[in-house]
């Protein structure tokens, strides 16, 4: 059988307070583990997207609607539908164990944020 939630893939998420959003899947797990008895991704994903911008708009009003709102989950694979994309992060973007803690969360979401405004701002995977 192929693995279609592979690392890397872009997803849509289904249900939930995310339902809609587009996210990448960072860790991927097909079994599951002690918490987890199912299949789950970790996901990173965009909960607010930039806003559209043009020339006649100053920099100040261009910087804040460039800016994005990003999350980080533990998502069941049943809730994840998969696209044919993919972006390439790092692995260690986000740790399984980081999602636990919400100050270490916090600080992988900052990660995350960065990584995408620049990703946004480079115009790389339009």
């Amino acid at each position: 059988m192929v693995k279609v939630m592979t690392n890397h893939k872009v997803v849509i998420v289904l249900n939930g307070r995310f339902a809609g959003r587009k996210a990448v899947i960072v860790k991927s797990c097909e079994e599951g583990d002690k918490d987890h008895k199912y299949g789950y991704a970790v996901v990173a994903g965009i909960d607010r997207h930039p806003l559209k911008v043009n020339r006649r708009m100053n920099k100040h009003k261009i910087a804040k609607r460039s800016k994005l709102r990003p999350f980080v989950k533990v998502i069941n694979y049943n809730h994840l539908l998969p696209t044919r994309y993919k972006l390439e992060v790092s692995k260690d973007l986000v740790n399984h164990e980081e999602i636990k803690d919400p100050a270490a969360r916090k600080e992988c979401r900052k990660n995350v944020k960065k990584l995408l405004e620049a990703k946004y701002k480079a115009g790389e995977n339009r």
